[in-house]
């Protein structure tokens, strides 16, 4: 494992995460991250917003939320929007670090359920979400394209 030290995100990080993004996605990356980070950032669950440090650097960043009110539940929800890990760092338990992090913030908040969304060939992925105690939930995700 990488020794990396994990703390809450702040607005001056949000350029290393798009760069992040841009070297895990390459010309797939999506043009909207830096205002859903400035929204999340804003928006008051900033305990939920992490990254990872190595040598004064970030080289991962995971962003989360938790809900009141979610599917009909009526208990708090942890949902995971967000995750980045710089791919010179994958597979070196940055992501683990960062997913172990945000489930004790979660924990703190009365949390005991946690969810989160990936592509259904997200192979990596859902691996990853595996190593943090991830299963298939009993939701399917329904989706209808607007013209």
């Amino acid at each position: 494992m990488a020794n990396v030290s994990i703390r809450t995100m702040e607005e001056r990080d949000i350029a290393r995460a798009v760069e992040i993004e841009s070297a895990i996605m390459g010309s797939k990356r999506s043009t909207t991250l830096r205002g859903s980070l400035t929204a999340y950032l804003n928006k008051g669950e900033r305990n939920a917003c992490l990254v990872a440090e190595a040598d004064g650097k970030v080289v991962g960043f995971l962003v989360g939320d938790v809900r009141t009110w979610d599917f009909g539940e009526d208990q708090e929800v942890g949902w995971i929007r967000i995750v980045g890990i710089d791919p010179s760092f994958q597979g070196h338990g940055v992501g683990k670090a960062l997913g172990e992090a945000l489930m004790r913030y979660f924990e703190t908040r009365g949390v005991t359920t946690v969810r989160t969304t990936v592509e259904w060939d997200a192979g990596d992925l859902i691996a990853y979400f595996r190593t943090l105690g991830f299963q298939r939930s009993g939701f399917i995700g329904l989706e209808k394209h607007l013209e």
